[in-house]
């Protein structure tokens, strides 16, 4: 009587064969997963750069990711602008890894709305896949910053000028700042402080400053009385919260005799 195991045998590798063509083909290859499939900027002033916000890439797979391309179409693609800390090819993504591709909305129109896409391309099934981008543009405004805010003197003697504190005007915005008077003083210690021109000065009296230009004042204390004073420099422009203001403080002392 002939043996059955050559006949068991031959099953058993057949059904080890079988198993091995039904595994997953992901098993041992890269995959891909991103963190958003689409990003809303909200509204942003024309000219001007929005927060950036984020896409992770995850290569969630048991292989290497190749990643060939990164990029953003569209029509209005200029309004976005993209970078990233992603190896592109020949480096590779390790599997386990992930990276950062960095969006930013800086609008160059005020239409209503402005749309792109983020284009990823890679080794891994799926690809290419994309985020769809939007954003609202506004139209372009003038903005103030004062840096800094308030200046504190501390003590100074009576009749004596306090060393010069530098005030920095800076045009924040998208559009000319439009300076509509004399920065002046005002408070009710407003006499015992004064302002003089330094290296980069604003202008005396009206006058203008282009988007990220800026200009400095100098505020001085020359106290004519003993005791706690304050002020503020006043600032008339065209920006929002027009007037602005910069506080001042300091003591008066009577110099010892």
């Amino acid at each position: 009587m002939k043996s059955a195991r050559p006949i068991a045998v031959v099953a058993l590798v057949s059904a080890v064969a079988l198993l091995r063509c039904d595994s997953p083909a992901w098993a041992s290859d890269p995959m891909v997963t991103l963190s958003a499939t689409q990003l809303r900027f909200g509204t942003q002033a024309q000219g001007t750069s929005s927060s950036p916000q984020l896409v992770i890439l995850a290569n969630i797979g048991q292989a290497d990711l190749t990643i060939t391309s990164i990029v953003v179409s569209g029509q209005d693609s200029g309004d976005f602008i993209e970078t990233s800390n992603c190896p592109m090819s020949p480096a590779i993504l390790a599997a386990g890894g992930n990276c950062e591709i960095k969006l930013v909305f800086h609008p160059h129109t005020s239409v209503t709305e402005l749309t792109a896409i983020l284009t990823i391309a890679d080794n891994a099934s799926g690809s290419p896949r994309s985020v769809a981008l939007s954003g609202a543009p506004t139209a372009a405004v003038p903005g103030i910053t004062l840096s800094p805010a308030s200046v504190g003197f501390g003590n100074q003697s009576v009749g004596a000028a306090s060393v010069p504190q530098p005030i920095v005007i800076t045009n924040s915005g998208s559009a000319t700042l439009n300076l509509n008077s004399a920065i002046s003083i005002s408070g009710p210690d407003a006499g015992e402080f004064r302002i003089e021109k330094s290296a980069n000065p604003c202008p005396q009296d009206s006058g203008q400053l282009a988007p990220r230009a800026s200009c400095e004042i100098n505020a001085i204390f020359v106290p004519v009385s003993a005791g706690g004073k304050s002020a503020q420099i006043v600032i008339v422009d065209d920006a929002a919260g027009s007037p602005h203001v910069v506080s001042l403080s300091g003591t008066a002392i009577t110099p010892r005799q």
